[in-house]
């Protein structure tokens, strides 16, 4: 899983990433999940996670065989530089295959912006 890239517009980013499913097996799609997760985790200490909804995400698809590009609309967020923002895919048999992108801060705060002419509604 590869982050393409990130975009800023208004209130919102746009994470656009892809996937290479270099197997024969199709992956069937259980969920998409996004979360800001602790960057690193001690075995004696809490791991706080929060869930956040996207409020929009471009493809609809249940399965891929082998390439998959999508795009997650998330409302603007900031966060501490200890935590990490992972989308997570889980496929819905009992094996469990799951895939993890984890964005750093560093990432989001590089994000491209559009350019505002092309945001002006006419």
């Amino acid at each position: 899983m590869r982050l393409n890239n990130i975009y800023s517009a208004g209130d919102y980013f746009f994470i656009d990433f892809s996937i290479d499913n270099r197997t024969n097996i199709g992956f069937d799609i259980d969920q998409i999940r996004v979360k800001l997760d602790d960057k690193r985790q001690a075995k004696s200490t809490n791991c706080q996670s929060l869930e956040i909804e996207p409020s929009f995400i471009l493809e609809d698809k249940d399965s891929f065989k082998h390439g998959y590009r999508n795009v997650i609309v998330i409302s603007k967020l900031t966060f501490p530089n200890d935590k990490v923002l992972n989308i997570e895919i889980a496929e819905k048999q009992v094996s469990g295959r799951s895939i993890c992108l984890s964005i750093d801060y560093e990432d989001v705060l590089s994000a491209d912006s559009f350019n505002k002419v092309l945001l002006k509604e006419e």
